[in-house]
């Protein structure tokens, strides 16, 4: 054997129950599980210790970490994570399939599995202007390789529901090629929703409350838990595991390394789970064995004999911060011990300097028929309210009413667009990011115009980035791949994501992650309110206000 592991407490996701086993593991495959020790070339004790199959997030956009993939994983390895399915259509709303061959590449040098997702919705609509649109060829190739598992969250729920022919050839030719499709169902009930699964949609990790999710369960639909930066469950969802063995899982979705690094990956959502009265071993289930199952892995997720030695080692069930990772038969992370140096996938020079619009002279108003239309947005969640009030300024600091600004990046039409913001509680400056999702255009939120130009201007001249920004005080944080990613390690790239959130605080920001949430009001097809390059967009009617 090239490792075994001794009397230590097995999880068994399968039957549920926890035993007392000796652990066999060689070629990186568990090729023996006994009640009586073993011998191997490094052995373990596992003695007051558990053993738990390694943790897969089941639906996850690495671009949003601002991390490059070989770093991505450096930061959640420690956390357990083996295994994810990245879908990653923010790389290719910006860079087509040169972002998507780019990036797969890159997945395959981390130290961890990084399954894909052909991206369904690039561009997520036609309200907002991209880098690039992927169609039924471009879907086809990515999904004939072996490491894209799915169709990626089809969040064109209007055309699902309608039957639009490009989105049903999509979903048809999945199905043909044996993948399943992932869904995007954001507050669907109903008939609508019926319409939308019986399309042949899977899954859905949007929902907003315990009702909506026990209607896409009755209907036969699986649900993702997540628990990302900008987007969390409410604690009664968690309920769902007491009675649901195979049908819920977790995903993080959306989460910047910053959190990452201070609260953990999936762990996360286990140890919340937990805490909230789930027995741990349905918890750990969830975040393992159910996701490989969903995405018909059947050598991952759990630790039996022949199946892919991915195993923690963990000191109890609780915190579920692992003592050693070991991914393919190998020990990945070792607490206390140095981790491993890593090398990065050089990045396509087109990929680096992607903004292609010059700088800009002047921020516009905001069109008079916006007025009395105002996103009001709330901590931990990305939908927005429309907040329906009688604004009589483009700026008001004492009503918490700012101006929001988008620029298109790609040099296509020249576009910006403003409107009214409410929720962010700055006092002074700007907060501008080139993360907006999805099709990334530039998005500042500020306090006067001066501020905003000069945040515009500095992320153009930066080719990407983060940035605080009042007068001459002016904090920037670089994204250079694709100004989504940074090439930094995750220290360094948190250590200068916190640079901008501190500073955010500083003018008077209260929101938990004030960048996440920036980078969501651009996506027109999450309500209610939103803004593109193209308008401000009401969700609810498919629209624009």
């Amino acid at each position: 054997m090239d490792i075994v592991i001794n009397d230590i407490h097995r999880i068994d996701v399968i039957n549920e129950v926890i035993d007392k086993v000796s652990v066999g593991i060689k070629g990186g495959i568990i090729t023996q599980i006994s009640d009586k020790p073993l011998q191997g070339n490094i052995i373990i004790d596992g003695t007051n210790k558990y053993l738990t199959p390694a943790f897969f997030d089941a639906h996850f956009h690495v671009e949003s970490t601002n991390l490059t993939p070989v770093n991505f994983a450096e930061a959640v390895i420690p956390n357990g994570t083996s295994a994810i399915v990245a879908d990653c259509h923010e790389i290719c709303n910006v860079a087509g399939m040169k972002g998507f061959h780019y990036f797969r590449q890159a997945c395959h040098q981390a130290r961890m599995k990084i399954f894909l997702t052909a991206p369904s919705c690039v561009p997520a609509s036609h309200f907002g202007t991209n880098g690039a649109t992927l169609g039924v060829p471009e879907i086809k190739e990515m999904l004939s390789y072996d490491d894209v598992v799915a169709l990626g969250e089809m969040m064109n729920f209007p055309g699902v529901i309608n039957r639009d022919p490009e989105v049903m050839a999509k979903i048809k030719i999945t199905h043909d090629m044996g993948k399943i499709v992932n869904g995007h169902a954001t507050g669907l009930r109903g008939e609508d929703l019926r319409k939308y699964i019986s399309a042949g949609i899977y899954d859905d990790h949007e929902s907003l409350t315990l009702p909506e999710m026990k209607e896409k369960l009755s209907l036969g639909m699986k649900i993702f838990l997540r628990e990302g930066s900008a987007e969390t469950v409410p604690d009664d969802c968690y309920s769902l595991l007491k009675t649901e063995k195979n049908y819920v899982m977790f995903c993080a979705d959306d989460k910047l390394v910053t959190d990452i690094l201070k609260q953990g990956h999936i762990n996360f959502n286990i140890r919340k789970a937990v805490k909230l009265g789930i027995d741990p071993v349905r918890a750990v289930r969830a975040g393992s064995y159910n996701t490989a199952q969903h995405y018909n892995m059947q050598d991952r997720g759990c630790i039996e004999v022949n199946k892919i030695a991915d195993v923690l080692i963990l000191p109890d069930l609780v915190t579920f911060e692992p003592e050693m990772v070991i991914l393919n038969g190998a020990v990945a992370y070792h607490k206390n011990k140095p981790s491993l140096p890593v090398q990065i996938y050089p990045v396509p020079d087109s990929i680096m300097h992607s903004i292609q619009t010059k700088p800009i002279k002047a921020i516009p108003t905001i069109p008079q028929k916006y007025y009395g239309h105002v996103i009001e947005v709330e901590d931990g969640t990305v939908y927005t309210k429309n907040l329906k009030q009688d604004v009589k300024e483009e700026i008001s600091i004492k009503q918490d009413i700012h101006k929001l600004v988008i620029v298109e990046r790609y040099g296509k039409t020249s576009n910006i667009s403003a409107c009214h913001v409410h929720g962010f509680g700055l006092k002074k400056g700007a907060l501008g990011s080139t993360v907006a999702h999805d099709c990334h255009n530039i998005i500042v939120v500020g306090t006067n115009d001066e501020d905003i130009l000069t945040a515009v201007n500095q992320l153009i001249g930066h080719q990407g980035g983060l940035c605080a920004i009042n007068g001459a005080d002016i904090t920037f944080d670089e994204l250079h791949v694709g100004g989504l990613m940074s090439t930094k390690d995750p220290v360094d790239t948190a250590e200068n994501h916190d640079l901008v959130r501190n500073k955010a605080a500083e003018f008077g920001c209260k929101l938990h992650s004030p960048m996440s949430t920036l980078s969501f009001l651009a996506l027109e097809v999450i309500p209610v309110l939103k803004l593109s390059d193209q308008g401000l967009f009401d969700v609810t009617n498919f629209a624009f206000v």
